[in-house]
């Protein structure tokens, strides 16, 4: 069962991005206090379709380690475009259920997908490594993802993907440049068996959840810790699947193809990953 099918009623809105700062004039918006907040369910939320393009610019993720010296992962002239669309609703809590924010990708067609580039330099040991990167018709179709503050701190989430990507592009020698690239093209991510039709339930906020937040560890020191925890109902995680079209490198002596690849079933069972302050 997907747990982010929504049913939505009259009362769902459709934005567009350039009415939005029209339509809060156009409303006298006010504070909803715990009472009202309260009878908020799935039904009540906002439908929205945004076209982007972006040049979000650069995005540098850094550390400092005494024993090798500066390390870090940057993204460098970033572009975003295309059309992404989306359901937000707020759902009250049910018996033994915590209340929660749903963000959901609903099925807005192939043509409206999203284009990605940017150009991946990562530092480390003295030596840096960089690719102009494209990810080229992504859509999220399907996919959504649930958040809820957790009771011991951070943010307990539920996940589902069903992804689907026309092209990755790894041009080592420049964004654009095609001489010694790897294409990897007709990647599809989603449920085992469904053949790209319904997502991968990565986390369940109720019987498998998500958790991004800070822990101590044995020195006192913090540190961010992100992951999923183990099942609580019977059986195993849900099962996904990848499939991969085909895969080609460009070189100065011609293409030289691998074919396609495939997944048919993988899971997470478990997965905690701390990242070191």
């Amino acid at each position: 069962m997907n747990p982010f099918r929504h049913t939505h009623t009259a009362r769902t809105i459709l934005l567009a991005l350039g009415c939005m700062s029209a339509c809060a004039r156009a409303t006298d918006l006010h504070a909803l206090d715990d009472a009202a907040l309260s009878e908020v369910r799935g039904r009540d939320g906002v439908s929205f379709a945004i076209g982007l393009n972006a040049n979000v610019g650069n995005v540098t993720l850094g550390v400092s380690d005494p024993a090798s010296g500066p390390a870090s992962i940057g993204l460098n002239n970033v572009t975003v475009s295309g059309v992404v669309a989306g359901t937000l609703d707020l759902t009250g809590a049910t018996s033994g259920s915590p209340a929660f924010v749903s963000w959901a990708f609903p099925n807005v067609g192939l043509s409206n997908t999203l284009q990605f580039g940017f150009d991946l330099l990562v530092t480390a040991n003295g030596t840096s490594l960089g690719s102009g990167v494209q990810l080229q018709n992504v859509a999220l179709t399907g996919s959504g993802m649930q958040l809820t503050p957790n009771p011991q701190g951070g943010v307990t989430f539920g996940a589902a993907l069903n992804l689907g990507i026309g092209n990755i592009l790894l041009q080592p020698n420049g964004r654009g440049v095609t001489n010694g690239q790897l294409d990897i093209s007709g990647v599809v991510i989603g449920a085992a068996g469904s053949n790209g039709s319904a997502p991968w339930i990565l986390a369940n906020i109720n019987s498998q959840p998500g958790v991004l937040n800070v822990v101590t560890d044995a020195g006192g020191t913090p540190n961010l810790q992100w992951g999923t925890g183990w099942p609580s109902t019977p059986g195993s995680a849900p099962a996904g699947s990848l499939q991969v079209g085909n895969i080609t490198f460009t070189t100065p002596e011609g293409n030289v193809n691998l074919g396609s690849s495939s997944i048919g079933s993988m899971q997470i069972q478990y997965l905690n990953v701390r990242f070191k302050s």
